[in-house]
């Protein structure tokens, strides 16, 4: 019988692996170690974190988190940290659409949406979008769950444009960033 432990390592895909072929190596990992694992849809221009918080087609997002400004401003770690000292309120356990934040130790390394039915819907990486258990997610994500309220995403684009000027965007960076073109 496969352990929890055994399944994770196997659900991690190496670095540089091809996203387009990461739902049938999924499939084949489910061959070896039984899970529930379910392939959602391939999003592009997401990561996990971006679509917890239903950011990513944003076009200030995108305008932000783009190469316009010559910072490193998008919505990772840094976000993450930025988010956790008071921008986000931590609730007991699980609840429906609750945003799911996995840690290694401390340190936050994965976002997903808790289900009503007690699953969770994430976007591994720039992977697949999968539902899945909570634990049943690559092991690279750490060993520690916190459950918080999810912003809509209209109030998570104000907190990661608060956290852009928190860094040194000026508003009127923003507006010039949005104005211009946006290649994908």
């Amino acid at each position: 019988m496969t352990t929890l432990d055994e399944l994770r390592k196997a659900l991690d895909a190496p670095d540089g692996f091809d996203r387009c072929a990461h739902r049938q190596r999924t499939e084949k990992v489910r061959k070896i170690h039984a899970n529930t694992v379910r392939y959602c849809e391939l999003i592009d221009g997401s990561t996990c974190l971006t679509h917890a918080l239903g950011i990513y087609s944003s076009n200030i997002y995108r305008a932000i988190a783009g190469p316009t400004f010559g910072y490193d401003i998008f919505a990772g770690k840094q976000f993450v940290e930025w988010l956790l000292r008071g921008h986000l309120k931590d609730l007991a356990q699980s609840a429906p659409d609750c945003l799911v934040l996995y840690f290694n130790g401390n340190v936050w390394k994965h976002a997903g949406i808790a289900l009503a039915n007690g699953r969770v819907v994430s976007q591994w990486g720039t992977f697949p979008l999968y539902e899945h258990e909570t634990f049943e997610v690559p092991a690279r994500y750490g060993d520690k769950v916190r459950h918080f309220l999810k912003p809509s995403p209209k109030d998570a684009l104000a907190l990661f444009v608060d956290f852009a000027k928190s860094l040194g965007i000026r508003d009127e960076d923003i507006a010039a960033a949005v104005s211009q073109p946006q290649t994908r």
